[in-house]
């Protein structure tokens, strides 16, 4: 393949992680802050840019799981990378802070041998975050509809953005991918 196919792949590729993060990163929920701020009697701009990392970190995770190939999730990585050097000139050390909510995130989702559901270990980051360290059953049960909703939306842009998956049950994606584009 050749330097310019190349470019334009990888330009494609950039735009269509820029659609899915467009599509993904929407305005909060009003309902959402004001009840999560409740939960914890913490600051309004806590619980708003906690819930922004929640929809960057919930995004990455489903690119990584869902993603047509193994490249996407690499792809929305950098696109959230851009936004975090953005938000550089704005606020100290943004970078070193989302990196530590993603990984709390993306731990709480590998855990193995655990017996609650993944959405609802992301549920508990997230409150644990905002300063909710010991939920009760109802505020659990409402953080996991967030969780979810986040989810949701992050499949519907993922889809719209990269294309619905449509993949023998035995073939790897990235295989796919390469077969039908001649990249990767």
């Amino acid at each position: 393949m050749g330097l310019l196919a190349n470019l334009r792949e990888q330009r494609r590729r950039q735009a269509a992680a820029e659609r899915y993060l467009a599509a993904l990163l929407l305005p909060l929920d009003e309902e959402d802050v004001r009840w999560l701020q409740a939960c914890a009697d913490v600051d309004r701009a806590l619980v708003e840019r906690e819930l922004v990392f929640a929809q960057r970190a919930i995004g990455l995770i489903v690119a990584e799981r869902d993603a047509l190939d193994d490249q996407t999730a690499a792809d929305v990585a950098h696109a959230i990378d851009a936004i975090v050097a953005q938000e550089a000139r704005a606020y100290q050390n943004p970078a070193a802070e989302w990196v530590d909510h993603w990984l709390e995130y993306h731990e709480a989702l590998g855990a193995r041998g655990r017996a609650e559901p993944p959405l609802r270990r992301i549920a508990r980051v997230l409150l644990r975050r905002v300063g909710v360290s010991d939920p009760g059953s109802p505020q659990l049960v409402r953080a996991v509809g967030i969780v979810t909703r986040h989810r949701h939306a992050a499949n519907e842009a993922l889809t719209a953005a990269f294309g619905a998956a449509d993949l023998p049950e035995d073939r790897v994606p990235s295989d796919v991918y390469r077969e039908r584009t001649g990249h990767g």
